[in-house]
């Protein structure tokens, strides 16, 4: 009888310490999954982590999230988020299977900044992980134009099909906005027939279509054999339309604004406690040395073509 009592004993402390472990998950049943972050960002240029979560556990789990450098401001204070029992939106519930959730990252400081994440259960450690992002010194880049067509004819018209590309040979590794003016001239009369300013996105990868249809052209010029068409060419919002015999300019401007510009030369060096005169140098993360006339505050490049060619 004593004998089938501690069997029966057994099994009950046995249901209980499964029923423990059913409601109260161990540090094993959550774990962090994956952390996904840009490898580089550029000064001033915002961010995402994703952090993806796994519970194993059949039901759903509260967890405590500690994120450091996340932000990091110009004075090298950095910024953490927290998520738990003392933050206003409180603990994180986890449910069955894979969880997410994103954190803003951002830095007014170059350098490569550790990005640690911690995950609590009931205040006590059961994961971490860590992830590097870069951010670069600004380079200034290198811009060019380039223009090309394509010549339609039928019975009634000669119809340019203009596009145009944003390069940056430089290939930075941020991305940054460069205005393009796309202006359409009667050559003869020095008429503005069109005039346009875009903001245009470039960044790795150093090319980008002037236009905001992909697949279309930036610019349309129609010369007819005998009367304008008809036809709107929309979306493109460059059109000029003329008769056989007519010529247009169409000029295209870039320009670049250095948006670190006053703080490159006295900030900059102050900060990573080098001095700076006129004879100075600017370093990037490599340790290349640029002499400071090459930071020019206004990067402007043109380029134009004459339709029809001659």
């Amino acid at each position: 009888m004593r004998k089938e009592y501690m069997i029966f004993a057994a099994v009950i402390i046995l249901i209980g310490a499964i029923g423990l472990l059913y409601y109260y998950p161990t540090g094993d049943d959550v774990r962090i999954a994956k952390l996904d972050a840009p490898q580089y960002l550029g000064l001033k240029e915002a961010g995402e982590l994703t952090v993806t979560l796994r519970n194993n556990a059949l039901t759903p789990v509260n967890v405590s999230i500690d994120v450091e450098n996340a932000f990091i401001y110009k004075n090298g204070t950095s910024a953490r988020y927290i998520i738990g029992p003392e933050s206003p939106d409180g603990t994180l519930m986890l449910l069955p299977g894979n969880n997410t959730k994103k954190f803003f990252l951002g830095y007014l400081v170059t350098g490569t900044h550790n990005v640690r994440v911690k995950v609590y259960q009931n205040g006590r450690l059961i994961d971490k992980g860590l992830v590097n992002v870069t951010v670069w010194v600004p380079r200034r880049p290198e811009l060019s134009i380039q223009l090309a067509y394509r010549k339609e004819t039928t019975d009634d018209h000669d119809i340019y099909r203009i596009y145009g590309y944003l390069l940056d040979e430089g290939v930075s590794t941020y991305r940054y906005d460069v205005p393009v003016q796309i202006t359409i001239i009667d050559d003869k009369t020095g008429e503005i027939v069109s005039n346009d300013t875009e903001d245009y996105h470039i960044g790795q990868g150093g090319i980008t279509a002037l236009s905001k249809w992909k697949g279309r052209p930036m610019a349309i010029i129609e010369m007819a054999h005998n009367k304008p068409s008809s036809e709107t060419y929309l979306p493109v919002q460059n059109v000029a339309k003329g008769m056989s015999g007519d010529i247009y300019r169409l000029n295209v401007t870039a320009t670049w604004n250095d948006p670190w510009y006053d703080q490159r030369f006295d900030q900059w060096y102050e900060q990573y406690g080098r001095s700076y005169d006129q004879q100075g140098y600017w370093y990037d993360m490599s340790g290349k040395r640029y002499d400071p006339p090459q930071f020019d505050k206004v990067i402007i490049v043109n380029d134009e073509l004459v339709m029809p060619s001659k």
